[in-house]
């Protein structure tokens, strides 16, 4: 009786353990299958917050509000079929004292916060139904220097209109209203108000500051640095406004012929009427003799005439992205607006430029046909540093390289545009495309296979320059994510 008592209480207690026993072999296979699930679900969360945080980031390419970024964010994770709640996008203006957000420099960075609830399968047999997963991830947008390379020559007042607003049509500026002394007075000079214009609204529309940055460079016969890279928009703006076209002094004349000709470009205002006739360069013209010249005078040195140096201009746009604080995690972009080809460039070997200019690259060979000015009749010809031919040209497409090129040079992007009927149609024998082929190169192969490319633009007015700067913002904006 007490050993069938007993067998029965053992069987009870049998029963008991394999219960229990069971209880805990669902409870491992929940853990082991609803903790790979959760391992899962983390993942997945993580990775759309990541691209919510960048997709957030990338708002500041246009300005933005809290709200905004908050926005984009909860809209990427609703895409990703995410259900979440509790979104946070803090960045350093919302929580000034975060130490990942507040860099110095500022940098474009946005963190996101999200959570999410995760219903359990096995778990809730020991009573978990659920739990909430939490996950965060910084964004950052690329901050952006960029370096305004803008053509100051005489050229970009050959469109200014007369007294009565009719656009002028006569050639190479020779009309009285194209004096830049007279049109720098009043900002009226054309096309270059119009691009002074489309520059400031460049500056609004893509830079963010003070997380981007911008430079100020205006070329002539030599490259001037305006504005160093700065984060204050409001000084990039006030030195776009401030710009003035190419400003030489007058001519020096006297009876019969000018008196101790001036050296370069000056402004012709000849006799007898004494109205201003476009840019002359008498020593050019009248020779280092004072004897009378002709155009075609194969023996006369142009370099003391030339008054466009892209290559300088380049140079100088290149080296400021070395200046401190150099920003090796921003894009650099450098934007080329140029109204013809080039024709000077500046060396430091007084052996190597023209006779009467030796600081100006300018070689004897480019002397043998009338307007060549310092360049061969060959753009794509290319030739070593220093040689007796090295010409303009040639120290041009150097300076793109040195700009584009990532391994030896700054790695930078160039895009550029070419503006006005020079461009394509210089009165030059040797290549009327000259300035259109070399702008293409700086866009587009300068610095080798490896470098960042950017795009060439050619606009005959400055009318179709609004389209073309917004072109080059969405082009940078693709290229904004880290």
């Amino acid at each position: 009786m007490l050993r069938k008592m007993f067998e029965r209480s053992e069987r009870g207690q049998a029963i008991l353990l394999v219960a229990v026993a069971l209880v805990a072999l669902i409870a491992m296979i929940g853990l082991m299958a609803d903790g790979g699930m959760l391992f899962i679900e983390y993942g997945r969360l993580k990775r759309a917050i990541d691209a919510a945080a960048v997709s957030a980031a990338l708002q500041y390419r246009e300005g933005y509000s809290e709200e905004q970024l908050a926005d984009a964010a909860g809209e990427f994770l609703t895409l990703n079929q995410i259900d979440v709640f509790d979104i946070q996008v803090d960045t350093c203006d919302t929580l000034p004292g975060d130490a990942e957000l507040c860099t110095s420099p500022r940098r474009k960075l946005v963190r996101v916060t999200a959570s999410r609830h995760v219903a359990f399968s096995f778990l809730p047999v020991v009573g978990i139904d659920e739990t909430t997963l939490t996950a965060s991830s910084l964004g950052e947008a690329a901050s952006v220097d960029v370096v305004l390379v803008i053509d100051a020559s005489a050229s970009m007042a050959f469109e200014t209109p007369d007294e009565g607003g009719i656009p002028d049509t006569t050639p190479n500026g020779s009309d009285s209203t194209d004096d830049p002394s007279v049109c720098n007075l009043d900002n009226s000079c054309q096309p270059f108000h119009d691009i002074k214009e489309q520059a400031k609204q460049f500056v609004e529309e893509a830079l963010w500051f003070p997380y981007d940055r911008a430079a100020i460079v205006t070329f002539d016969r030599d490259p001037h640095l305006i504005q160093p890279l700065t984060a204050d928009g409001s000084a990039v703006l006030t030195a776009i406004d401030n710009l003035t076209v190419f400003q030489p002094a007058e001519c020096v004349w006297g009876p019969p012929y000018p008196a101790n000709p001036s050296f370069g470009p000056c402004l012709n205002y000849p006799p007898p009427d004494l109205t201003y006739k476009g840019l002359d360069c008498p020593r050019y013209r009248y020779g280092p003799d004072l004897t009378l010249g002709t155009e075609d005078d194969t023996t006369l040195n142009p370099s003391s005439c030339t008054s466009s140096n892209i290559g300088g201009a380049l140079e100088v746009a290149g080296a400021e992205f070395a200046r401190p604080p150099k920003r090796e995690d921003s894009l650099w972009v450098v934007i080329l607006l140029a109204g013809g080809p080039t024709n000077t460039g500046l060396v430091d070997d007084p052996q190597f430029g023209g006779q009467e200019f030796p600081d100006r690259i300018c070689p004897p060979s480019t002397w043998g046909e009338p307007f060549c000015f310092c360049r061969d009749d060959n753009p794509d010809s290319r030739h070593p540093s220093p040689s007796e031919v090295y010409d303009a040209d040639d120290y041009a497409r150097d300076m793109a390289d040195f700009v584009a090129d990532p391994v030896n040079g700054q790695g930078a992007v160039i895009f550029s545009i070419g503006l006005g009927n020079l461009v394509q149609h210089a009165p030059f024998p040797n290549d009327p495309a000259a300035g259109e082929e070399l702008l293409q190169y700086a866009a587009t192969e300068a610095g080798g296979e490896l470098a960042n490319h950017g795009l060439y633009f050619f606009t005959p007015s400055a009318t179709q320059l609004r389209e073309i700067f917004r072109s080059i913002v969405e082009n940078i904006a693709t290229r904004l994510s880290r």
